[in-house]
């Protein structure tokens, strides 16, 4: 199976100069959604129309080609003449001519790989030229109406088209579509731009095909949720939230508590431990792994690239960005540990601050085990400390600094103290 991916359009009612396909949930571009759920059905090649920011487009499919098993192939739409001539411009493109196509809106992010194999599955049985996908929406205002006689499927109306009538239907259009490619091909070449925006819908084949005797089916197993297209900044805020609301329930099934799921934010691609407690506002980036019986939060920020282990607790107003983290660590208040390891058993004292950025560059920090590192400590990377050492409030650390192991560190800048000797000479007295 291949894929054409509609992905030109302006996106006129999101009120940006950004691309519409490429605003972010949880930091992932909206196509990035639509094409890791490609990789995982799979498909093999996805021709990804372009237009409007195409370069933009062009440029963010480029750079992350390695994300996704499918190959994203740009194809320009130099003028956006409508869905019908989109499509067209894919398959003129080089698209193999047997087989199925998938189409799919570049703009729905919310669609389960389940159903479309059940789509698919469903298309080969029924020997159908066109399954479409539809769902059922209390609102289906702006859908495309699905229409039936005698419950059989004949036809797709736009909402601009709609008669009032029409208006009432609550089955819609998704936009997503399994074609016998051949077929589409022939049929795309039979419709007119006759209607109020004087373009080319890809809907109109439909009709075609149903005046030619051929099957075609309207197939309604998408759910409310999964249909819902993103055409204004309501609607990918709405979305946003059904992401999460997603990765939430996940991470319920799996024995993980949350004490207010509606004010907690968690990404797609996190794994989080059984026993684990998240506390109110706390966000989570993606590609964070936290192990069991953890607390974290509440105003939490854990950033991508962050491995969290057991027993740790990271508490109010404390950011982790791109940082390792071993068992039973503890910062419980107001600290940012960015590109750093901290080792088992340490302890991060408040206002504890992991200076990674020097202006031009990050630098590592690296914390031994059992470190009790004093309030509002500054560690000016890189910085090495060793196994249990101690640091008084307040010190600084300085760049290129290597702390051995039980050292006693104070002051501005921080040096070692000789505690341990001062303390035998007493004993000796």
């Amino acid at each position: 199976m291949q894929a054409v991916i509609l992905a030109a359009g302006k996106g006129t009612r999101m009120r940006s100069t950004h691309p519409k396909v490429l605003h972010s949930i949880f930091g992932r571009a909206i196509l990035d959604f639509v094409l890791r759920s490609l990789s995982e059905i799979p498909v093999g090649m996805a021709r990804v129309v372009i237009g409007s920011g195409a370069e933009e487009v062009r440029s963010f499919l480029v750079k992350n080609k390695r994300s996704w098993r499918t190959r994203a192939k740009p194809v320009l739409q130099r003028v956006q003449r409508g869905t019908g001539h989109a499509t067209l411009v894919a398959l003129r493109s080089g698209a193999q001519s047997s087989g199925d196509v998938l189409v799919w809106p570049g703009d729905m992010p919310l669609l389960r790989r389940e159903t479309i194999h059940r789509l698919a599955k469903e298309h080969r049985a029924a020997g159908a030229v066109v399954s479409v996908l539809s769902s059922l929406q209390v609102d289906p205002a702006g859908y495309g109406r699905i229409l039936r006689a005698g419950g059989a499927f004949y036809a797709i109306r736009e909402d601009v088209e709609c008669s009032n009538l029409e208006r009432r239907i609550q089955e819609v259009n998704t936009g997503v579509y399994l074609f016998k490619t051949r077929e589409l091909v022939k049929a795309l070449s039979k419709i007119r731009p006759d209607n109020k925006k004087g373009e080319l819908y890809l809907t109109d084949v439909i009709e075609v095909f149903y005046r030619e005797g051929k099957r075609v089916q309207a197939c309604p197993f998408a759910s409310a949720e999964e249909g819902l297209g993103i055409n204004s900044q309501a609607d990918l805020a709405v979305a946003t939230q059904k992401v999460n609301n997603r990765e939430i329930a996940n991470h319920l099934s799996r024995g993980v508590t949350f004490v207010s799921p509606d004010q907690t934010f968690v990404a797609p691609g996190v794994k989080i431990g059984q026993g684990t407690t998240i506390f109110p506002w706390t966000y989570i980036e993606g590609n964070v792994r936290i192990g069991k019986n953890c607390q974290i939060g509440p105003f939490t920020k854990i950033r991508s690239g962050t491995v969290i282990g057991n027993r740790v607790n990271l508490g109010s107003f404390v950011e982790v960005n791109r940082s390792k983290i071993d068992d039973h660590v503890q910062a419980r208040h107001l600290s940012y540990i960015g590109d750093a390891s901290i080792g088992a058993k340490t302890n991060i004292g408040a206002g504890t601050i992991t200076a990674n950025f020097d202006g031009k560059r990050k630098h590592r920090t690296k914390i031994g085990k059992n470190v009790l590192v004093g309030s509002d400590t500054v560690f000016i990377a890189p910085v090495t400390v060793g196994d249990y050492v101690r640091t008084g409030a307040g010190a600084v650390v300085k760049s290129k600094t290597r702390i051995r192991d039980h050292a006693v560190l104070v002051g501005i800048p921080a040096r070692p103290i000789k505690q341990n000797r001062k303390r035998s000479r007493k004993r000796k007295a």
